[in-house]
């Protein structure tokens, strides 16, 4: 048991203001750059883009650098990981890729039918680092079938890195996946010269209208994201909201319960910034979890912690996606339907499972186990056999806390916060959602039929 007698209530760390207030969107932007300074920190995700300018790397940089230094000081969280000396990384902050909200609200059929519709479910739905979509395909008869799976857990922020500082390298990768030549002005609507003579902050307007677009209701001008799914577009799955779960959950809490002190569990501290919603996705409640056992380790006596950050190079990425359990024809789907990329083989992005186009097997043909228990399989099926999560760095030794560290927080009951009530905000706008599609049900099949080709 933590003992907390030592550490007097009145020496505790304040929360920073405004912490807790729930942040807008915000529209990316570069900061400053000084050339030649400094190298750069983090190379790009997943070491992917190693050929990619030094011009980028030094923006993203400064981007990430911008993103974590936002969130104010921690006394456990580390913005350079090269600080942390004796660091080990841990490959043990994952969970599984499929969007929880809409389990929790509606079960897990009728989950799995809305985040299977392409861009409609990914724009409303797939929150949770990872984002997939279906190729479709005909079949003898010409009935359009689910043919391949593919997700991607690429963060946005890094696609229009290289898009505004290194165009033509941005061009190559899209290229490389794509399997066709993408020219800027197809893309951008201009030359390369004209958007190289723009300013960073119009490059950057212009790839998010272009390539992002703005939710469910505004798509991307351009298919190309929606189509190749080379990224994530939702706005919860990026920077802002990662460095939000690893700082909000860095600090050593605890609460006064029966006139004794104890360590806060992580329902109290969601519960304490009013972000009750945010306990219920699976990303950020199991990253908060993972930071809080670091920066607070459980049992420690005295109170114990450990420094963190992200590991080099920072991303999201696949870290398991066992196959063992999926089978086809009553064996084992082959091994060559499972085809990583976009990372190196221990930090892979982008995933690609199912036949190829000249096999005459298809992806719905595939079953969860075999025999009677047998179920077949879908996109949400798949998004949930994927691990997903960052590299983290943590010191191997932890040190004390110091008293003015702690930071005090009120006490709840266990089991305050329910997951999937009808009532809430999240599960209403899910419902109609569901409404919605239920009266278009074309709703996402334009964008699939066209998906991959």
């Amino acid at each position: 048991m933590t003992n907390l007698s030592s550490s007097p209530a009145n020496a505790v760390m304040a929360a920073p203001d405004g912490y807790w207030s729930r942040r807008p969107d915000l529209r990316p932007h570069f900061p400053a750059i000084e050339r030649n300074t400094e190298m750069s920190v983090y190379q790009s995700p997943g070491c992917a883009d190693q050929g990619v300018s030094e011009a980028a790397l030094a923006a993203w940089n400064a981007r990430l650098k911008t993103v974590i230094d936002g969130h104010g000081v921690s006394p456990f969280l580390v913005a350079d990981p090269r600080d942390i000396d004796d660091g080990q990384t841990s490959a043990g902050f994952r969970w599984p890729g499929n969007p929880r909200e809409p389990l929790d609200c509606l079960g897990e059929d009728l989950a799995a039918r809305l985040s299977d519709l392409g861009w409609a479910s990914r724009a409303e739905l797939h929150n949770e680092y990872l984002e997939y979509a279906l190729v479709m395909r005909p079949d003898h008869s010409g009935r359009l079938r689910p043919k391949r799976f593919i997700a991607t857990t690429e963060l946005m922020e890094w696609w229009m890195t290289m898009a505004v500082f290194d165009l033509e390298y941005f061009l190559n990768a899209v290229a490389t996946i794509t399997r066709r030549t993408y020219s800027s002005n197809e893309l951008f609507g201009m030359t390369p010269e004209a958007w190289n003579t723009l300013e960073i902050s119009a490059r950057v307007a212009c790839f998010h209208r272009r390539l992002v677009g703005a939710g469910r209701e505004h798509p991307p001008e351009h298919p190309l994201n929606i189509e190749h799914v080379l990224f994530m577009a939702k706005g919860m799955n990026g920077l802002n909201d990662l460095a939000f779960a690893m700082h909000f959950s860095s600090f050593p809490y605890f609460v006064v319960d029966g006139g004794k002190r104890r360590r806060a569990r992580l329902d109290e501290i969601f519960a304490f910034g009013n972000r009750q919603d945010l306990f219920c996705r699976n990303a950020v409640s199991r990253a908060a979890q993972g930071v809080y056992n670091l920066a607070f380790i459980e049992g420690s006596d005295p109170p114990q912690g450990r420094a963190i950050a992200f590991a080099d190079p920072l991303g999201m990425y696949m870290q398991a996606f066992p196959t063992s359990h999926l089978f086809i024809d009553q064996t084992e789907v082959p091994v060559d339907w499972l085809r990583f990329s976009r990372g190196s083989e221990e930090m892979p992005m982008r995933l690609e499972f199912g036949p190829g186009d000249d096999d005459p097997r298809f992806l719905d043909e595939v079953t969860l186990g075999t025999g009677a228990s047998a179920r077949p399989i879908s996109g949400y099926c798949l998004a949930h056999l994927i691990q997903v999560g960052p590299l983290v760095k943590a010191t191997a030794k932890p040190r004390m806390i110091t008293k003015v560290e702690f930071v005090e927080i009120p006490s709840v009951e266990p089991g305050g916060i329910i997951c999937g009530l009808p009532g809430t905000e999240r599960c209403k706008q899910i419902s109609e959602f569901a409404d919605q599609c239920e009266s278009s049900p074309g709703v996402g099949s334009d964008v699939v039929r066209r998906r991959d080709g």
